[in-house]
């Protein structure tokens, strides 16, 4: 893990704070981690302090006590990444920051200028024969 990155991958016996509301479980609230199991989906147990105890949580529902508040910032970063980014598909901008002067965006989906102009060729090719 790179160094100041988020986990999201925990074990045995760390103890670990909520970041979403769980059954019965607030958000913020500390717990030990019992279990660690899955192939391709890791999941945990986590006694929690409040007396909760549960099972097949996602590593994405917790945080290391000592990561909560900047897990909780960076979760609030991507949200409003994500809302910026939906609004300017919307609003008709495109949003691409690899599209070029030329380039078409339908449906989210940059067309580049070379393929609208390939196209186009083919569509005059066709009509004059």
């Amino acid at each position: 893990m790179a160094k100041g990155a988020i986990a999201t991958e925990f074990r045995r016996n760390e103890t670990v704070k909520t970041l979403d509301d769980l059954p019965g479980v607030p958000q913020g609230t500390s717990g030990q981690v019992l279990l660690v199991d899955g192939f391709t989906w890791t999941r945990y147990r986590v006694a929690f302090d409040n007396g909760y105890d549960l099972g097949s949580i996602d590593g994405q529902h917790l945080s290391r006590a000592s990561q909560y508040d900047a897990a909780l910032a960076h979760r609030e970063e991507l949200a409003s990444s994500e809302t910026a980014a939906a609004d300017a598909v919307e609003s008709g901008d495109g949003g691409e920051a690899g599209a070029s002067v030329g380039d078409a965006v339908v449906n989210g989906v940059t067309i580049p200028a070379h393929l609208l102009e390939r196209s186009k060729r083919a569509r005059e090719r066709l009509t004059a024969a």
